[in-house]
């Protein structure tokens, strides 16, 4: 029994041992051990881990009998690794303490290996599971479709497309919904932090995922390198003075990692540069002057990030030109241009500065030579402080819309308000059980606040979900673009709000609802080869015309105003292209959309310049409206001249001058090589 007794305890002992050792095993099993595009069998397979952008090797086993296995030791944190040998893909697997299990697979088709065995592991393979049961919904939702079609249209290929179009895409969209799901209800686990990443990160705003998501994710998970990667690139679609500072790392020429975060609560100078660019060597002699200039008075570092692919290189440069020296750090990933840290900092050329203050936020952008000594300067007379930039107002007027009465009484509108009210209880009840589990004091603590945060954006993840949800589901009520536009396409990435529009079932695409979502959706994306907004042109005598009646010509849409002189000097060459068109009416068309605050100022314009003429559609622009032409194409100043193919797509909008006559002049005569156009900066 004694004996008995001592063998229990060893073995728990060595349980204990291995948690804390963070042991892990990685079993795997493989049904078929062929490999997909060679007659051969899986001989040995390797366990990787990315690595600044790059796959590394950590381990390899050998394949005996259609099996394999790895021991070792698990990171500080859960992350994904990767386990390949295979010619068609590789196996995810979570690397964390215990013993993770391959189940069964095609080594033709690793990718479709299912693993479990470990928190992170159970959790993505309930993912994964639940990915799958999206898909079946979807093929039921495309059958019901086609099955609730008569005959002639089930049976007509042409008239089933817009159908199941509008399935598709709502499909998609409710993959992303049960993602959304997914996370709200996994929060603790890194799993959640990867289906951020991977599957929501690009559908959301910054702003969204900021306020949101990333404050949904628990303290303890704050920590974890995705976590901090997300933030870093959240920052890095925010870059600006004001705002904060993404975080990189590299290593120093002894081979130690060094962050800039190391860095904090000093001014810190970040200087992209390379061994091979003279203009950076030229700045050697002024970030010295700029650190004795700063020395004993103002805290002021540089950290140096050579974006060199040679070691040798990097370090001979350092030497050579005395650059070892007190606060002047220096880092490196030596991977050129691919350097993540200069991606995160939009370096597309070398010398790139930015200044960074003490908390970790932006101050200035590429000060050189003169004028980084006088900034420092600055620095130490107190003439510059840091300070953070206001909120921005950003496309807002695009999503405001005013609810109709008649919403009030619909029914669908009531059960979809319905869903947001359950959700505003629900977390009032999460808040109340935590201030009775944990106590009035810690609720009312900075803890108990933060606390009560988390449950607030996981309920609003929940609500978005259910409300998406409930439109996707009704994708042929007369509100759901109403409500897309007003409650979720401000929240969504852009580039993304072409979904909301092609889930619309083929019954409301043409409503007015319908047609003024897909223009928010065509305004934001205003750019080259994408297509333009619909507006309405005002005329002078108080009708009305749209500016699609005039698809099938090009059009030179042109905004100015009776004040502004460029326009002035610019309407001679735009009668001169006028002049030109008339020979070819049914091939061009002008119009002109005045910014004029008074009518009156507009119309004697026209007549004093002489522009009021049968074939030159002149119109107003209704500032007061909520999706005027204006805010439509985004103009920020006068003259903006849009060049438009016949089918409604963008050709330029930087276009002026000598340069816009030649391009309307190609145009005319058939020359029509305008796709090679880079758009300006």
């Amino acid at each position: 029994m004694k004996v008995k007794l001592v063998l229990l305890l060893l073995c728990a002992a060595n349980s204990v041992l291995a948690q804390t050792n963070q042991t892990f095993v990685i079993q795997g099993t493989m049904r078929v051990d062929s490999l997909r595009n060679a007659n051969q069998t899986v001989k040995k397979v390797y366990l990787t881990h990315e690595v600044n952008g790059t796959e590394e090797v950590v381990d390899s086993a050998l394949v005996t009998h259609k099996a394999f296995s790895f021991r070792g030791t698990a990171p500080k944190y859960v992350e994904p690794y990767h386990i390949s040998g295979f010619d068609n893909g590789t196996i995810q697997v979570f690397l964390e303490p215990g013993t993770i299990t391959i189940l069964p697979f095609d080594a033709r088709f690793p990718v479709g290996a299912q693993v479990k065995g470990t928190a992170a592991n159970d959790v993505f393979l309930a993912y994964r599971a639940q990915s799958e049961a999206n898909i079946q919904k979807g093929r039921a939702r495309m059958e019901q479709a086609l099955a609730a079609l008569p005959a002639e249209k089930r049976n007509d290929d042409k008239a089933f497309y817009p159908y199941q179009r509008s399935v598709y895409y709502a499909n998609s969209l409710s993959h992303r919904v049960a993602a959304m799901q997914f996370v709200a209800q996994h929060l603790n686990s890194p799993v959640a932090l990867y289906i951020i990443k991977y599957d929501l990160f690009r559908f959301f705003t910054p702003k969204e995922l900021e306020q949101t998501f990333l404050k949904a994710v628990p303290p303890a998970l704050q920590t974890h390198p995705m976590y901090m990667e997300l933030v870093n690139q959240l920052r890095a679609a925010n870059l600006a003075e004001g705002k904060p500072a993404p975080d990189i790392e590299g290593q120093t020429p002894e081979g130690k990692t060094l962050r800039l975060s190391d860095l904090r609560g000093k001014y810190v100078l970040v200087d992209f540069w390379a061994s091979w660019c003279a203009p950076c060597r030229r700045e050697f002699p002024v970030v010295k002057q700029a650190l004795q200039e700063a020395e004993g008075s103002v805290p002021f570092e540089v950290l140096s990030y050579s974006i060199d692919s040679k070691k040798s290189e990097w370090t001979a440069c350092i030497v050579k030109n005395g650059l070892a020296q007190p606060r002047w750090h220096h880092i490196s990933t030596l991977k050129g241009w691919g350097s993540s840290a200069a991606q995160l900092y939009h370096v597309e050329a070398v010398p790139r500065t930015v200044l960074i203050d003490p908390q970790g936020n932006i101050m200035a952008f590429d000060l050189r030579g003169e004028q980084l000594i006088n900034t420092i300067r600055k620095l130490k007379s107190g003439a510059l402080k840091p300070q953070t930039t206001s909120a921005e107002a950003g496309d807002d007027f695009m999503f405001a819309v005013k609810d109709d009465e008649p919403q009030m009484a619909d029914t669908l509108y009531q059960q979809y308000m319905a869903l947001s009210v359950a959700s505003e209880r629900q977390v009032a009840r999460a808040c109340e059980d935590l201030k009775r589990s944990k106590g009035a004091t810690f609720y009312a603590s900075a803890a108990g606040r933060n606390e009560v945060m988390r449950l607030q954006v996981i309920g609003h993840i929940n609500s978005m979900a259910e409300q998406l949800q409930f439109l996707l589901n009704h994708n042929g009520w007369a509100l759901m673009p109403l409500l897309v536009q007003r409650d979720f396409l401000p929240r969504f990435n852009k580039e993304y709000g072409r979904l909301f529009v092609n889930a619309m079932a083929p019954e409301i695409q043409s409503t007015p609802y319908a047609q003024q979502l897909d223009n928010c959706v065509k305004a934001l994306n205003l750019m080259q080869g994408n297509d333009v907004p619909d507006v309405t042109l005002t005329l002078a005598d108080g009708s009305q015309k749209q500016l699609s009646q005039y698809r099938g010509q090009y059009v030179l849409l042109t905004f100015w105003a009776s004040w502004c002189h460029v326009c002035r000097e610019e309407m001679p060459r735009l009668k001169q292209l006028y002049d030109a068109a008339q020979h070819g009416k049914e091939k061009l068309s002008l119009v002109s959309i005045s910014i004029d605050k008074e009518l009156s100022a507009w119309r004697q314009a026209l007549k004093t310049w002489q522009i009021d003429l049968p074939y030159w559609v002149q119109a107003h622009d209704d500032a007061a409206a909520p999706l005027s032409a204006v805010k439509l194409f985004g103009v920020k100043d006068v003259p903006m001249h849009v060049l438009i193919t016949p089918d409604g797509k963008v050709i330029s909008l930087t276009l002026q001058g000598e340069e816009l006559q030649k391009r309307v002049k190609q145009i005319l005569d058939g020359d029509l090589y305008y796709e090679s156009e880079t758009p300006k900066k």
